[in-house]
């Protein structure tokens, strides 16, 4: 995905409003123990919303906007329906649109705001920027003219900057590290696509890897290319990796479990209400359906949706193992509705269940907004993500496999094999460290610097990715630099190999891409190292 901010997805929760309270108050309002009636025109007895909205805006001590309080009722209408079901305004929509349709027309580049200046973390590979001569690292100064430097501008503000109608021009001014002068680029936007697979490749001689980080409208086809592209490679093992995967498109889910299942098996089915059953089963286009190629998918609580359909189909047909920590435990479907303004309501109509007759919703009766939501500290509070045997589930909501394994609904996909998190004492400073953007920062200065002789040394992703280390010396100056910051601490061993992997994915992502950065990252993954040796065991 291009010209985006490259930072983790948060949860964002509804805002609650005291609708009750107005309720309450529908005869009348007293003021100084007297009553005073009032009278709206035009409304009809039943329409009482509306009602309520033109009393707020008639006698309200204070001026609201008529669209945000519109906005505002409504959030808090379906707030009281189930934690998924949503609304978006019309701005919103456009964005959602954009993120979900696979492509936008822009400049091309990946950016990150890191203390008030906009950096280039990446650039999309024959776009319109790489041609134009950006680089990773380079910080923009303005934008058609105005400046962004130093005035506190969000990510949103960056987005509508950059994006923009097909065949028109933004200006950028660039510093870069070593040049006497400003740098002056006018680049016509394009269509950039945004791809929902950022990595594949092959992890080891016959083991494929391919990590999904959200279900799109291209998401099936991404995954078609790839499985072919890898199998030509004499993959027949394949590890799927849906960490962190919020979910999306539930066709895409069914798409690719088709591409795994055998003809005939079940991948999902939904039913609601006013949603009669509809069943999915696999078909024979699949590229990877034989029982000789062998599947991990690797989950954690961050995992949702869409991601829990396919680790739910692969677990219940025992195509395959799941690997990581229990996931996020969401079992309800969306579908979109467009009001009139453009503006949308994701209304949940059905449930989804597994092939094993599994819903996986956890419940949601002790509330629908934080306290939902903040399921994933209480997992961390109570040992869950660290210890396996912390996890406690439903026995009513117990279904057995062919095999006989016992499985579960009614809280999220429990993985076949469990990886606790990180989380010791040992990492408290390198968290610090990271997480002020420090290492972030240190390896861009590196590239700046040392560019020349990265390319001179390190000429291509293989030999960068094989021959490149980080000296002792280079983890003494983030150490350097985060005292300068009131940070200070100690490495341990297990910090100072995180932060060896961490500097040189960075330094590998502003220099060549991502396809310096994935590698990385994934070489000394717990979760994908303990799939690679389950995958090993299976053969």
């Amino acid at each position: 995905m291009e010209d985006y901010n490259n930072s983790k997805k948060s949860i964002v929760t509804p805002i609650l409003l005291s609708i009750v309270l107005v309720a309450g108050m529908l005869l009348g309002y007293i003021v100084n123990n007297k009553k005073y009636t009032y009278s709206v025109k035009g409304i009809g007895n039943n329409d009482k919303i509306e009602e309520v909205q033109q009393l707020i805006q008639n006698y309200y001590f204070e001026d609201i906007a008529d669209e945000q309080l519109t906005d505002d009722m409504i959030r808090s209408l379906l707030a009281e329906l189930d934690p998924h079901t949503s609304y978006m305004t019309k701005e919103e929509t456009k964005q959602f649109e954009v993120n979900m349709s696979g492509e936008f027309n822009g400049v091309g580049i990946q950016f990150n705001i890191l203390k008030d200046t906009l950096a280039v973390v990446a650039v999309t590979a024959g776009g319109p920027s790489e041609r134009a001569g950006i680089l990773p690292g380079d910080k923009i100064l303005s934008v058609d003219k105005e400046n962004i430097a130093g005035v506190g501008i969000q990510n949103n503000d960056v987005l509508q900057k950059l994006r923009g109608k097909k065949g028109t021009v933004v200006a950028l001014e660039i510093y870069r590290k070593n040049t006497d002068k400003i740098l002056k680029f006018n680049i016509k936007r394009e269509p950039i696509s945004i791809h929902s697979i950022p990595y594949y490749g092959m992890l080891a001689p016959q083991t494929g890897y391919i990590n999904i980080d959200n279900f799109t409208q291209t998401t099936a086809r991404e995954f078609h290319d790839a499985l072919l592209d890898l199998s030509r490679q004499g993959m027949d093992k394949l590890i799927l990796d849906l960490r962190g995967n919020p979910g999306g498109y539930l066709g895409a889910a069914i798409a690719i479990c088709d591409e795994l299942l055998p003809a005939g098996e079940y991948i999902v089915y939904t039913q609601g209400k006013n949603y009669p059953r509809q069943d999915y089963k696999a078909t024979k286009r699949g590229l990877f359906q034989e029982n000789n190629q062998k599947v991990a998918v690797l989950i954690d609580e961050y995992s949702a949706s869409a991601s829990e359909i396919v680790a739910g189909a692969v677990q219940d047909n025992e195509r395959g193992i799941i690997a990581g920590r229990r996931s996020f435990g969401k079992g309800l479907v969306q579908t979109q509705f467009v009001l009139r303004d453009s503006s949308v309501i994701l209304l949940t109509v059905a449930r989804y269940y597994t092939p094993l007759g599994r819903c996986i919703q956890r419940p949601f009766e002790q509330g629908k907004g934080e306290e939902y939501y903040n399921d994933i500290y209480a997992r961390y509070e109570n040992g869950e993500l660290q210890h396996e045997d912390s996890i406690s589930f439903n026995d009513t909501l117990k279904v057995l496999t062919r095999s006989g394994k016992v499985l579960y609904g009614g809280g999220g996909i429990m993985p076949d094999v469990f990886v606790p998190l990180l989380s010791s004492n040992d990492y408290v400073y390198f968290n610090r460290l990271f997480n002020s953007g420090i290492v972030y920062e240190y390896a861009a200065e590196y590239v700046d610097n040392h560019r020349n002789e990265l390319k001179s040394l390190y000429p291509d992703v293989s030999s960068f990715i094989h021959a490149f280390s980080i000296t002792d010396v280079m983890i003494k100056q983030v150490t350097e630099k985060g005292n300068k910051e009131g940070i200070q601490g100690m490495l341990s061993n297990m910090s100072k190999q995180e932060m060896q992997k961490w500097l040189k994915a960075y330094i590998g992502r502003m220099y060549l891409g991502d396809k310096a950065f994935y590698p990385v990252v994934y070489e000394k993954d717990e979760v994908i190292l303990k799939a690679l040796t389950s995958l090993k065991k299976q053969s």
